[in-house]
């Protein structure tokens, strides 16, 4: 890990930590099964949580600081900006390239016309093993076995169905490629 990263990884939880691990672990798989960068993909693994402990006050003053754009979803639900703050450290400190730091800005939303890099991190942050919900194993075998679009298209599903389930509403990028999906034949 490097500099920053470690530092900020020693300050979250033990379970936050074990979740980051999982993830990295994933996306190294996923990059070697789809031809990703392995050293992109475990680098956007290990940055796109180090935000997230920090509190809905927190995350606005810092994305503030950041001059990050903040939209009416995020000032709903901050947490949705802990992405967007973590990527922009990355940037900050020069780690990383612009498809790490999309792929760490977009991974709780998704968004339409994403890199390659940042749909896996999407999809491993939703299917990492410590994830318990029905549809995992198999969208992992999708995930593994498919093209990293319909794997994405499918957990976009997956995630705005979970979102209305719990009474929520999916952010506009995630339904907004979501949609592009359904115009593709």
């Amino acid at each position: 890990m490097l500099g920053m990263i470690e530092e900020r990884f020693e300050q979250l939880s033990r379970h936050r930590q074990q979740h980051i691990l999982r993830v990295a672990k994933m996306m190294e798989e996923l990059a070697l099964i789809h031809g990703l960068p392995p050293q992109s993909a475990y680098l956007a693994g290990m940055g796109h949580d180090l935000a997230r402990e920090m509190s809905r006050d927190a995350l606005i003053r810092e994305a503030e600081h950041l001059g990050l754009e903040i939209s009416g979803p995020e000032m709903n639900e901050p947490v949705l900006l802990h992405g967007p703050v973590a990527s922009a450290w990355l940037q900050q400190e020069n780690i990383g390239d612009p498809d790490v730091w999309e792929a760490i800005r977009y991974h709780t939303t998704g968004a339409p016309g994403l890199s390659p890099l940042a749909k896996a991190l999407f999809i491993a942050d939703g299917i990492e093993p410590g994830r318990q919900f029905e549809a995992r194993a198999w969208l992992e075998k999708v995930a593994k076995e498919k093209s990293l679009d319909e794997a994405y298209a499918l957990m976009l599903k997956e995630s705005v169905k979970y979102l209305e389930s719990r009474g929520l509403t999916p952010h506009p990028l995630m339904l907004e490629a979501l949609g592009v999906f359904k115009k593709s034949p």
